[in-house]
């Protein structure tokens, strides 16, 4: 049976895509949990579009990051954090403060696209990866004492 997808479905196929499944599988699983929905004539000529729509988000989603990539190299990102005598905070860093921070130094960046090695509790400078799909980038921020 040939049903559209409208989500994710691991080992099936991505949203938006059109795939040849078992019966059972589609009327058992895919339709019921709106996984996907049947390949009829209407609902083809409505996921062109949607497949239009798709195209266009992840190319404001390249556009955006490399946008950001410019902007990260000459930015300069701080977070003043309390810390211990040892230097060592309680609170770490996480990706939401980072893109806050980015934010407030003019970068419009998302979540989804920064990735930290490990959590960030001490001063210094740190390296944290920007990544959009095959392509990365890493940039500094620096923690200073509050």
């Amino acid at each position: 049976m040939k049903v559209i997808l409208l989500q994710d479905v691991a080992k099936i196929g991505r949203r938006s895509e059109l795939v040849e499944v078992p019966n059972g599988y589609a009327l058992n699983k895919l339709i019921p949990k709106n996984l996907a929905e049947a390949a009829t004539p209407s609902n083809m000529k409505r996921i062109v579009k949607l497949q239009a729509e798709v195209q266009a988000n992840k190319e404001a989603d390249v556009s955006r990051y490399e946008t950001a990539v410019k902007a990260l190299k000459g930015a300069k990102i701080e977070f003043a954090i309390e810390v211990n005598e040892k230097g060592h905070s309680f609170k770490a860093v996480n990706e939401a403060d980072i893109v806050d921070a980015a934010k407030t130094a003019g970068v419009d960046i998302d979540v989804a696209m920064i990735s930290v090695a490990a959590p960030i509790k001490e001063l210094g400078q740190h390296e944290v990866t920007l990544a959009q799909g095959a392509d990365k980038s890493v940039f500094k921020i620096e923690v200073i004492k509050k």
